[in-house]
């Protein structure tokens, strides 16, 4: 996502990514990966649990997931993944590209 970024925001819409790190963990994985957009740590499962999306074979972490919001919070798309099985950015990219 991380090369689509830019793109993104030129449509007036924003990525942003949450880890079930710690802050300290969280930093390190933004630098490491040089990632631009935004990524919040939620180690006390803030958003995971809500969103119904922890792992229940690695609990206290959350599987991969992509959702589309509309800016009132509404969702309107979502992927629900596995580590070994993750949507591609071009089937993210093209979902959203139906809201531009």
């Amino acid at each position: 996502m991380q090369n689509s970024y830019e793109r993104i925001q030129t449509h007036d819409a924003e990525l942003f990514a949450i880890s079930t790190d710690n802050l300290q963990r969280t930093r390190l994985t933004v630098q490491r990966e040089n990632l631009d957009f935004p990524v919040l740590s939620d180690e006390d499962l803030d958003a995971v649990i809500p969103y119904n999306i922890e792992d229940q074979e690695n609990r206290g972490n959350a599987r991969p997931s992509t959702f589309l919001l509309e800016a009132d919070g509404t969702i309107v798309w979502k992927s629900l993944d596995t580590i070994d099985n993750r949507v591609p950015t071009n089937r993210i990219m093209n979902e959203l590209s139906k809201l531009w």
